[in-house]
């Protein structure tokens, strides 16, 4: 009995340890009007429109707290106060429906007759769902909330000037500790979505602060050794790469079927070994995806289905998508709305498609052709008339820094090199946007109209090596063609974004729709622009390289509105949500300008052995650069990782104090930069100064010459996929024939006894 009563206890203690309150206050000041078909609209800054279809649009503050380590949210209570009246009458505009890109036509102006006609305040419950997520093991609360009071029949509105939100948890049913990775920029990016980030202080942290590798590569058996160029590649670049044979995967993990089988050994090797990203290599059926089920209440009528492919089933870790085991994938509140992981397909059915999109993928990273890098292509149609609809006014909001619509982003710099293709304007042709794209261009972005076999203009047997003969990675660019436009994106069928990539010219990756891009007409919001526009602000404001990272940003910041109410009834951003995915390598980089080699420094010079390494990144100017990736390795083991701060600070913290030796290796990488690859033996790290060192001519045919210091100093060349061509040593001017070497671009490493530099050349 006393033994019963001693595990009462203890279970009395876990429960009330783990049943806490947690409280935020939002404060909100006076809002602005603007007007919309002869209504009214309310808005606060980082508030989002939304409402049932029909009823009083109003704004709505997403709610995303982060939750003590092991518990779940279980309840919410919102309370308003300090009202302030707001001076006439108003009539707030009846919240539309989002239509597709495929059928934008408005069947009729929704508006509930009977609710604007009441004497009772609007809302009847100022907050919507509450949902539990989690991202790589950290727990979240997300609402919304409402601070606006409506009156339809009187036209008062009133709104609260101070909103405290209480949400109450209880212990977590599922363990989430073997997926707490805080790793990396797992930690940031957790603050970054929390309203409380510092919550993150109270989370235990697992035994190992680095993972075992970086990158998974899934494909089928008779491919796996065409990756071989690949793993060298990244692996220069810092990222740990494995690739393992879907045969093996699917003979060996649990499952239903392959598509749960593959989900599951993805989630054993995330677990185990703390992966950032998975490269699906290989076409549908080769590579099996997960059907996502939806359903959108648009003008009345309900747009349902069954089997939207998305591959965040393989980002998205927690839980099992299917809880019932109804066939009915992703149903709401057995989501997962926040990726543990990035992550691309590669689209190839055969080898010669793989070839192509390993070269493109390999020289526009390595070997890019420079002077474009700030050239951007924005193509936008007529979407609807009534009232007037143009994709541009969508694509604008790419454009600079904005709060639109109740989120800020910063997307592509204002003074940038603009190719606006716009309908309206009477610029706007499939045709004119293929010129323009042979004439260079860093990035496509497309608002308007397509299908399956169809988008901006083209259709399948347009995606031809002919028709974008000048995007051939010599004269110009390989590039990346993002758009809203609906089903273009199906990966699941032969769709037309996927034969961009499969080419040997033009993209070397895309993000689409697998299904439906919806869209909201006369306003400047929509459920696929909401995901471009945190595209780009993760791309230029979070300065994250990898395209498929800068999705799984897109979507981890989307995420706290899917839930919010007029959303998730309806469904409409839940869908573009489930379909929005990118086809190329999840790691390559996007140049967003023009290349540069960044200064790394160290704040104290390192020793013979270190227990931390503190290491600041800035670009010629001094200033400190974000988000740059700092990794150390010993061999091909790493020691630890770390990502600069908005200052380009960093401090790798190890495990046990790291000895360095010849084999110790610092990689740098970032956006828009030059991988760093630096050695850390400290008989050459005494100072940490670069060499005065020159190549001249540059580019060359192979014969160049080289200025060093007097003293002996150590020079390796390397290739592009980071493999040492030539090795010598000398001081002085000196003149190097390497002429039997292939053209490209290539990296030399000065070592002297007392400082250390890199510099890239090209030889013709």
């Amino acid at each position: 009995m006393k033994k019963y009563n001693l595990i009462l206890f203890f279970l009395m203690v876990s429960m009330f340890a783990s049943a806490q309150t947690i409280e935020k206050t939002y404060h909100f000041c006076q809002p602005n009007v603007s007007h919309i078909e002869g209504y009214d609209q309310i808005q606060f800054t980082g508030c989002m429109q939304s409402a049932l279809a029909g009823q009083p649009s109003l704004p709505w503050q997403s709610v995303s707290l982060m939750l003590p380590q092991g518990t779940e949210a279980v309840a919410i209570e919102v309370e308003l106060s300090d009202f302030q009246t707001m001076e006439g009458r108003y009539s707030l505009y009846p919240y539309q429906s989002a239509l597709t890109y495929s059928n934008p036509v408005r069947k009729q102006f929704e508006k509930d007759e009977t609710l604007y006609a009441s004497k009772s305040a609007y809302p009847a419950q100022a907050y919507g769902k509450l949902s539990t997520q989690y991202l790589n093991g950290v727990g979240f609360a997300f609402s919304a909330f409402s601070p606006v009071q409506y009156v339809p029949s009187t036209g008062e509105v009133r709104y609260a000037t101070k909103a405290t939100v209480r949400i109450s948890t209880a212990a977590a049913k599922a363990d989430q500790s073997r997926k707490l990775w805080l790793t990396g920029d797992n930690a940031q990016r957790a603050q970054r979505l929390a309203q409380n980030p510092e919550m993150l202080q109270s989370y235990n942290t697992r035994g190992r602060s680095v993972g075992g590798y970086d990158l998974l590569v899934v494909t089928k058996q008779q491919y796996v050794s065409s990756f071989d160029e690949y793993v060298s590649f990244y692996q220069a670049r810092g990222l740990r790469t494995r690739v393992v044979d879907l045969e093996t995967i699917i003979s060996t993990a649990e499952g239903s079927d392959n598509a749960e089988r593959l989900r599951n050994y993805i989630i054993q090797e995330y677990e185990e070994n703390g992966i950032q990203m998975v490269n699906l290599g290989g076409d549908v059926p080769s590579i099996p995806y997960r059907g996502f089920y939806c359903d959108v209440l648009s003008q009345g009528d309900h747009m349902t289905d069954n089997g939207i492919p998305a591959d965040m089933y393989y980002a998205c870790l927690d839980g099992t998508w299917n809880d019932n085991n109804n066939n009915r994938w992703g149903e709401i509140g057995e989501d997962d709305l926040l990726p543990e992981l990035g992550i691309g397909r590669m689209c190839f059915s055969n080898q010669t498609e793989l070839d192509n999109m390993l070269h493109k993928t390999f020289s526009y990273q390595a070997e890019p052709v420079l002077g474009e890098f700030r050239k951007v292509i924005m193509g936008g149609e007529h979407l609807y008339d009534n009232p007037m609809s143009n994709g541009s006014q969508y694509l604008e909001l790419l454009i600079g820094t904005h709060d639109d619509n109740g989120y800020t982003t910063i997307g592509i710099p204002e003074d940038y090199d603009f190719t606006r293709l716009y309908e309206e304007e009477g610029n706007w042709s499939g045709t004119l946007l293929r010129n323009a794209i042979n004439q260079g261009s860093q990035y496509v972005h497309h608002d308007g109209h397509a299908n399956t076999n169809y988008v901006a203009g083209w259709v399948n047997s347009n995606i031809t090596d002919n028709a974008f003969s000048g995007v051939n990675g010599v004269d110009h660019n390989y590039t990346f063609f993002h758009t809203s436009g609906c089903i273009c994106g199906d990966f699941s069928d032969d769709c037309i974004l996927e034969r961009m990539t499969k080419i040997a010219n033009f993209a070397v990756a895309t993000f689409g729709n697998s299904r439906y891009g919806w869209f909201n007409e006369g306003q400047t919001e929509g459920p696929a622009i909401h995901l471009h526009r945190e595209t780009e602000d993760a791309y230029f404001n979070d300065r994250i390289p990898y395209g498929g990272m800068a999705l799984r940003e897109a979507k981890i910041a989307t995420a706290p509105w899917v839930n919010a109410p007029g959303q998730w009834e309806e469904g409409a951003l839940r869908w573009n949500f489930y379909d929005l995915n990118m086809m190329g390598d999840v790691a390559v980089s996007a140049w967003h300008d023009e290349p540069f080699t960044p200064n790394v420094n160290f704040v104290n010079n390192p020793t013979k052995e270190i227990p931390s390494l503190d290491i600041n990144v800035t670009n010629d100017e001094g200033q400190g650069l974000k988000n740059f990736r700092c990794a150390l390795f010993d061999g091909d083991d790493m020691l630890g990782v770390a990502y600069t701060d908005e200052n380009g600070n960093a401090t790798l913290l190890f495990d046990e104090p790291v000895e360095l030796t010849s084999s110790t290796n610092l990689i740098v990488t970032g956006c828009d930069a030059w991988p760093q690859t630096i050695n850390m033996d400290p008989t050459s790290t005494v100072e940490n100064a670069m060499c005065n060192v020159n190549i001249y001519p540059n580019p060359n045919k192979g014969q160049f010459s080289i200025s060093l210091p007097e003293e002996d100093c150590d020079i390796v060349v390397v290739n592009s996929l980071g493999q040492t061509v030539h090795h010598t040593t000398a001081h002085g001017l000196t003149t190097l024939s390497l002429e039997s070497m292939s053209e490209g671009m290539y990296f030399v490493t000065v070592k002297s006894a007392t400082s250390v530099s890199t510099l890239k050349f090209v030889k013709e």
